[in-house]
């Protein structure tokens, strides 16, 4: 009796030492599984399940094998990839291949948990202006570009066998389509993008980036990309192990749509914040766990951009740089009709300005620098287009009697004012001020207006989309190379719009262009001279430090040094180097070098005198 009652005893000492491995959670490389995989572990430790995070722990095919294994316990897998993966056909039915890959898996041991409830398709991504100019709006109408079409991707859509890089080359049959692998990270995918390295590149339908900058998804036409809902993928041991897992589990379906999967990852890509942030609050926000005494959220740095700047270009460029130079800052952009008054009044820390926002118009010969702002790095050139209907009278800038402008205090605006003022067409020209562009371009129709006059970057998409009208000029400003109008407005620099950059625009374009910079308030210098942190203009704007200025120009990644008609920041102008030494001394050190002149002399006769004796 005692001897039974030793084994059960030394059984439940051994049951009570057993300790319960965590449950192991892994996933892909990118945001939006870093985000889902933050979510599901956070939410386990508040229902008491241990936790083990791998995040990331690798891609597709190194998770896949992973929780095959049993290295790995659960990770967020999506439907039409579990699919591929097993070499089955592509489907488009979301409940089809929820249904397939669940009994697929089965005998593997793991298990699909119910759908999360949105789906995150493979897309195709081009810049909108450039997809305007080349009037594509599918996939199958990639084959307008030649001789080449250069696409970026991650690596594992290139390996994909049945909806990667080589399948849908087949599929659409795109014999010139050109993979061009630029980093394994998404962001430097999106900036060849950006920066015009590559036409097209792979990305998610949930990516808050294709929003932020302006970008346009082609047209899937063939319907070659299957559909991909996400499941958590989970072994079945690991269930037996957690009986609540499933439970626990099964609150998160349903609460995260496209809609929101889309912030969550614009908050992480474009906002700066750290994805476990992220996670908490999303979690917090849906009554799942308790706030923690410790989150928090970063500081909001805006940059001011007028109406017509565009996502894809101006504004997307300055984006980039700022959240390289401010890292973990919430980094956005802010379009208002006059980005110069919005960094005066600190709404915004930085704005995109052009050449002629730098001067003020007066009643003098030449216009008075605005001292309140300097330029940090170049951006691009903005040139001036002067659009009117094919059909009308007008050819020159002379024929126009009312000029839409857009809003006032614009790029436009501005440059407007000053190029008639110097022509001396000012008086005659009655400038019309909308910041509605669609407005002015249905008023320049029914011939209530007879031009308008866009100071943007050649190619914008904006007004890309107005000359596919095929209704529409542009006028050619010959007359600003005659006269002292370069003497007057230096920062106006003679250019040409090249001949067929627009639809039917056969001819080249006369016209002037202005650098377009980054740019922000002027240091109010304090007795020491110290440009740092805390020195302040005015009330909520805050200059940059010389190191925070030399980081974002470099970030900034143009070749292009800044304009020398334009104010720019101190330590960003050419450095002489001080003598060491001043070439009129002053008159102490004049005495002092006399007197050991003296008593050198006087030395040398002692010595000489000493010698005769």
């Amino acid at each position: 009796m005692k001897k039974l009652f030793f084994c059960f005893a030394l059984s439940f000492i051994v049951m009570g030492c057993t300790k319960i491995e965590p449950l192991h959670i892994g996933s892909k490389e990118f945001t939006e599984q870093l985000i889902l995989a933050e979510i599901i572990a956070k939410l386990l430790e508040h229902e008491n399940i241990p936790v083990k995070r791998s995040i990331p722990f690798g891609d597709t095919f190194a998770n896949l094998e992973a929780i095959k294994n049993g290295d790995l316990d659960l990770y967020v897998e999506y439907n039409g990839t579990g699919l591929s993966m097993l070499g089955q056909p592509p489907t488009n039915d979301g409940d089809k291949a929820f249904a397939e890959v669940k009994k697929l898996f089965k005998p593997l041991g793991l298990e699909w948990l119910n759908r999360l409830g949105f789906s995150n398709d493979y897309v195709l991504i081009m810049r909108r202006d450039r997809a305007l100019a080349l009037k594509i709006s599918k996939i199958s109408e990639l084959v307008k570009i030649t001789p080449n079409i250069r696409m970026s991707m991650e690596p594992e859509f290139l390996e994909r066998p049945l909806d990667g890089f080589m399948a849908l080359q087949r599929r659409y049959g795109l014999r010139n389509l050109l993979p061009i692998l630029v980093d394994h990270s998404k962001s430097a995918i999106y900036q060849a993008l950006l920066d015009g390295k590559v036409d097209v590149v792979e990305g998610f339908a949930t990516e808050g980036r294709i929003e932020d900058f302006g970008l346009m998804i082609l047209e899937d036409d063939l319907a070659f990309f299957p559909v991909y809902q996400p499941s958590p993928v989970v072994r079945t041991d690991a269930l037996e192990r957690f009986p609540n897992l499933r439970s626990a589990l099964q609150k998160l379906v349903g609460i995260i749509d496209t809609t929101t999967m889309r912030q969550l990852n614009r908050e992480v890509e474009s906002e700066g914040q750290d994805y476990k942030t992220v996670a908490q609050a999303f979690l917090v926000k849906h009554h799942l766990i308790k706030e923690s005494i410790h989150s928090y959220k970063s500081e909001e740095l805006s940059i001011a951009a007028g109406k017509l700047n565009e996502l894809g270009r101006s504004i997307g460029k300055a984006l980039r740089a700022t959240r390289k130079t401010f890292p973990g800052r919430r980094v956005k952009a802010l379009q208002v009709a006059d980005p110069l008054q919005a960094i005066l009044n600190g709404q915004a820390r930085l704005g995109i300005l052009s050449a002629e926002t730098f001067f003020n118009m007066t009643d003098d010969f030449l216009p008075v620098q605005n001292k309140s702002v300097e330029a940090i790095g170049v951006i691009g050139n903005r040139m001036a287009h002067i659009v009117t209907l094919r059909d009308n009278n007008v050819t020159t800038l002379k024929d126009i009697e009312k000029l839409g402008v857009g809003a006032e205090n614009s790029a436009s605006d501005r440059s407007a004012n000053m190029i008639l003022t110097s022509l001396g067409l000012l008086k005659k020209t009655e400038l019309i001020r909308n910041d509605d562009l669609p407005q002015q371009i249905k008023a320049l129709k029914q011939q209530k207006l007879d031009g308008i006059l866009l100071m943007v970057p050649l190619g914008h998409e904006q007004l890309t989309a107005i000359m596919n009208q095929s209704i529409f000029k542009l006028l050619s400003l010959k007359e600003w190379q005659e006269g002292n109008h370069l003497i007057r407005f230096p920062f106006f620099r003679l250019a040409r719009i090249p001949a067929n950059t627009y639809d039917q625009q056969s001819n080249i374009i006369e016209t002037v262009s202005t650098q377009m910079v980054l740019a922000g308030p002027t240091p109010i210098e304090e007795v020491v001279g110290n440009r740092g942190p805390a020195t302040v203009i005015g009330i909520g704007s805050q200059p940059l430090s010389d190191s925070l200025t030399l980081q974002l120009s470099k970030e900034l990644g143009t070749n292009e040094k800044l304009d020398p008609a334009l104010p720019s920041a101190d330590i960003l102008k050419p450095q002489t180097q001080a003598l060491s030494k001043q070439l009129n001394p002053s008159r102490t050190e004049s005495f002092v070098n006399l007197l050991i002149v003296i008593a050198l002399f006087f030395f040398l006769h002692l010595f000489l005198i000493g010698r005769k004796e």
